[in-house]
């Protein structure tokens, strides 16, 4: 009977050597900030390598001014596990809305391969791409880039009749 018993305490005591919560374990607010975290670390790289001028706005924000034909500047954030690339192409002040814009609009979103466009939390009409960060590279990034920018040039000539001229 003690054999039996002392099998037991091995077992036990391997099973309890082995449980994932004996160790402790990050929180979901510490993983969550260590993953912003090198996001944020990726995206700086992405921008010291891509050549383009920028500079940090935040804490996971950055501003890259116009680039060659583009008449907007563009905005990158990090997230936790992702990075977006926009532009804001007119404000919700500058924008005379109607149902046929809308509708223009929607049909420009469908055509645009992996560009979205549409109206922010300020009803500013945006252009934007994002992706996992984990699978972008430097030409997966300077991609992002171009595509922003002419989905945004498609935008504003979308929107450019609707536009309110000061």
């Amino acid at each position: 009977m003690k054999k039996k018993s002392h099998l037991t305490q091995l077992v036990l005591l391997s099973l309890l050597v082995g449980v994932p919560w004996a160790v402790p374990l990050a929180s979901a607010a510490e993983t969550k900030t260590q993953n912003r975290a090198l996001s944020v670390a990726k995206a700086t790289r992405l921008l010291q390598d891509s050549g383009y001028t920028h500079r940090k706005t935040g804490e996971y924000t950055w501003f890259i001014p116009k680039q060659g034909t583009s008449r907007f500047p563009l905005l990158v954030a990090a997230g936790e596990d992702y990075l977006v690339v926009g532009i804001i192409v007119a404000e919700k002040k500058n924008i005379k809305s109607s149902p046929d814009l809308s509708f223009k609009l929607l049909k420009l979103n469908h055509s645009l391969d992996y560009v979205k466009c549409g109206f922010d939390d300020d009803d500013d009409l945006f252009v934007r791409i994002e992706d996992r960060i984990r699978v972008i590279d430097l030409q997966a990034f300077k991609a992002m880039v171009e595509g922003v920018i002419k989905g945004a040039d498609q935008a504003y000539e979308t929107v450019r009749p609707s536009l309110i001229t000061p």
